[in-house]
């Protein structure tokens, strides 16, 4: 749990992307992942399955958390918390990447 508290979060202005080694297929409300690099599999629930289709066309952490405001019944604090930290576990485990900024 230490590990996990000690990790960095990205910015809001952070720019996500998925890159092209990552699969992704809806399977009821679950997203499934397949990291082809890593040959992992990962399931996330409705919110962080909508992460990571909103990162799908590159897209900052707050513009994520501005759409998501508006098809989830959430707090804009808890939802930025929320997504900073779901991004900060994508981002570890190679199924997001942060993008260089131009």
């Amino acid at each position: 749990m230490a590990n996990k508290l000690a990790r960095e979060l990205p910015q809001l202005n952070t720019r996500v992307r998925v890159p092209e080694r990552v699969l992704m297929r809806l399977v009821g409300e679950e997203l499934v992942l397949l990291n082809l690099d890593a040959e992992s599999y990962y399931g996330l629930n409705p919110v962080g399955a909508r992460l990571m289709q909103l990162a799908e066309s590159t897209a900052t952490l707050e513009e994520i958390v501005e759409r998501m405001l508006t098809e989830f019944e959430v707090e804009r604090e808890q939802l930025q918390a929320d997504v900073r930290s779901v991004a900060a576990d994508l981002i570890a485990s190679g199924l997001l990447e942060e993008e260089a900024a131009p």
